[in-house]
């Protein structure tokens, strides 16, 4: 739970204490469902101030019946680097506290952020289909995770994020892509193999935390709600770019999340802040 004074709002220098337990469901599943890593009144707070910038950029998007099949928005609608675009979201994105969370679960000395975004799946949209964050990323490392915040309380109906658990100590498993593809591969793999699937609900304040090679997706939204979420990506201090979990068709990866650094150079752009370093 959380250490320290709370006084509300946006206060995350405050830190959060992880159990053994944690650290060994993280490690050995490959996410983890954490408590109260926030109190309500900092997400209210967020919230506000990530509504902000949300609503001025999908502002003029299509309704759902309108859009495209191929629309990635009827999945769930998303933007990134909000800290980039206000400061009081920075201060919430870079808190020491997610930084230091995503260090212990690691196990590594200092974590940056590689981006953010918002996630807000809207009522009548599609499941999220079963992907890998990796094959995406030019990280390739066992030290990259993303936390997952949600700003509202996430019923099952609403679609939460849903894990199969051990999927991360094999890598690269399947196709590159979230998409009908990717659902039927990892569906049949996970059937297969008979891999244990945790969907849970997720109150306002609690967090999940998964490692960017375990197999994970959502159910659609059903509940008339929109499911508001936040999402930090962090990866391990130290690293250089390595695209070589991405397809061979896809590279070089020249992400403009992390500077358009190119492979083999540090993934330390300016933009990427150590949030957490131990002294």
């Amino acid at each position: 739970m959380i250490n320290g004074n709370q006084s509300g709002g946006l206060n995350t220098a405050t830190l959060y204490s992880l159990s053994a337990e944690d650290v060994r469901q993280y490690r050995e599943k490959g996410h983890v469902h954490l408590r109260g890593v926030c109190t309500r009144e900092e997400i209210a707070e967020c919230r506000g101030v990530l509504k902000s910038v949300t609503t001025e950029r999908f502002a003029g998007t299509a309704r759902m019946s309108d859009r495209a099949e191929d629309d990635f928005s009827r999945v769930f609608m998303q933007t990134f680097n909000l800290r980039e675009a206000d400061e009081r979201a920075a201060r919430f994105i870079q808190s020491p506290r997610f930084g230091r969370i995503a260090a212990d679960l690691m196990g590594v000395d200092a974590v940056r952020i590689y981006y953010d975004k918002a996630m807000f799946k809207e009522p009548e949209s599609w499941i999220t289909p079963w992907h890998q964050d990796g094959p995406h990323w030019p990280l390739c490392t066992d030290h990259v995770l993303t936390m997952w915040i949600p700003l509202v309380d996430v019923t099952i109906d609403m679609g939460p994020p849903r894990f199969a658990s051990g999927t991360h100590r094999e890598n690269v498993l399947g196709p590159r892509g979230i998409h009908r593809e990717s659902e039927t591969f990892f569906k049949d793999y996970i059937r297969s193999n008979r891999i244990p699937v945790v969907e849970e609900e997720i109150p306002a304040g609690d967090a999940t935390l998964h490692s960017h090679w375990v197999v994970h997706g959502a159910g659609a939204n059903t509940s008339g709600r929109v499911r508001e979420a936040l999402g930090i990506t962090f990866y391990e201090d130290g690293l250089l770019i390595d695209d070589s979990a991405c397809s061979e068709e896809n590279r070089p990866v020249i992400d403009a999340n992390l500077g358009n650094r190119r492979p083999g150079q540090r993934a330390d752009h300016p933009r990427n802040q150590v949030v957490f370093a131990r002294s």
